[in-house]
């Protein structure tokens, strides 16, 4: 299930579309594989004036403590068949557009990625 909470109002940013197109691709594609039972992945995002924030929220099986440090690391993958890019990529493509990103996670209650950009 896919749930979205956008507000109407957000603020527009000048940042590469193509590039933070993958980013978001990147963020649904490891919640959709987080929750191999299924669950909620949840699609906001809010402004405070300066800065733009989409988040993604899944209900899926969390990140361990230990691996949270690690998880923007090159090469560093939990999945069989991952090749640990995925997220190093998507460091990297939002902070080219002048963006930070942020996890918080759960073990067995889900993780919430967030980015963010400045408006301009």
């Amino acid at each position: 299930m896919v749930e979205r909470n956008l507000a109407q109002d957000l603020l527009p940013v000048m940042v590469d579309a193509g590039q933070i197109e993958q980013v978001l691709i990147n963020l649904f594609t490891n919640a959709y594989q987080a929750m191999p039972e299924g669950g909620k992945l949840i699609i906001s995002g809010i402004d405070n004036k300066d800065r733009v924030s989409p988040k993604v929220k899944d209900t899926g099986i969390g990140i361990a403590k230990e691996n949270l440090e690690k998880i923007f690391e090159p090469l560093f993958t939990t999945k069989a068949k991952g090749i640990g890019l995925g997220l190093t990529v998507t460091k990297l493509l939002t902070e080219a557009n002048e963006g930070t990103i942020s996890v918080e996670s759960e073990v067995g209650k889900g993780t919430v990625f967030t980015v963010s950009f400045p408006t301009k």
